[in-house]
């Protein structure tokens, strides 16, 4: 079996084209390896991780500022049952329970990673759902899914961004108008069997409708409240999540499960 070849867990990557004024982002197609998991195959979630920060986006004064952040550990801390929800939720798979894995003896022992992705230059920093330790070593994580005798260990990652965009009005021409904000979530997966091969891999964006609006200066940020749009990185969060699990079932049954496709509007 050819192993699948892995996605960055944060730097997913995507295109993005501006038309009309929308963002569409295009993760990558699923994968399936459907021999070696399959369906009826018991599986475990050992990694819930997310990018740390909850960012505003830096208007064009501001490009050279520290703009606002938001830890996401609340947001991912409130995801973790969704995520094992949507597994359990699946046509095919087996979940072990998150109290079984988590309480292993396997999984304490079990020495986690570095949360940090390195992408170009630049060191990501990650957050861990509470309970759970980022592990991203295939090796690691292929003694794993033998220590808990299953088929596939599941490693699921989160990125939240703020998406936010500039309505005209009447005081547009003064440098005013209204700053709209929403919130972009990605979520993906990677399954590795007891062999350490990556068996599925996937990702899909979701987009909130408008969370935040205010009247403010064209490249102001500072006054983002973070606070309205934690609830929308849940929702958008939980969707991902059994979209995800749903392409996943497609893919089990043999069906062909092409590029995942979002549109943000501003």
């Amino acid at each position: 079996m050819k192993a699948l070849r892995a996605f960055s867990f944060v730097g997913i990557i995507v295109i993005v084209v501006m038309v009309t004024g929308c963002a569409i982002i295009i993760s990558p197609g699923a994968k399936v390896d459907a021999d070696s998991f399959g369906k009826t195959k018991k599986c475990a979630v050992v990694t819930i991780m997310g990018t740390k920060k909850l960012n505003a986006q830096k208007g064009f004064l501001q490009l050279f500022m520290k703009v606002p952040e938001q830890n996401t550990q609340p947001i991912l801390d409130k995801l973790r049952p969704e995520v094992i929800k949507a597994f359990q939720r699946s046509r095919h798979l087996k979940v072990k329970s998150e109290k079984r894995v988590l309480n292993s003896k396997a999984y304490k022992n079990l020495e986690a990673d570095e949360a940090v992705q390195k992408i170009l230059f630049m060191d990501i920093e990650l957050n861990t759902a509470k309970g759970y330790k980022f592990i991203r070593d295939p090796q690691k994580l292929s003694k794993l899914a033998k220590d808990l005798n299953v088929d596939g260990v599941i490693v699921v990652g989160m990125n939240f961004s703020v998406s936010s965009g500039i309505a005209g009005g009447m005081f547009a021409g003064l440098g005013i108008g209204v700053k709209r904000f929403k919130v972009v979530t990605a979520v993906s997966a990677m399954a590795y069997d007891s062999n350490g091969n990556l068996v599925w891999e996937d990702a899909v964006h979701k987009s909130s409708e408008l969370a935040d609006s205010q009247l403010a200066v064209l490249a102001d940020v500072r006054s983002v409240d973070f606070h309205k749009l934690k609830p929308y990185a849940f929702k958008t969060g939980k969707e991902g999540l059994n979209v995800l699990v749903a392409r996943l079932d497609d893919g089990l049954e043999g069906k062909r499960v092409g590029a995942h496709v979002a549109t943000v509007t501003p």
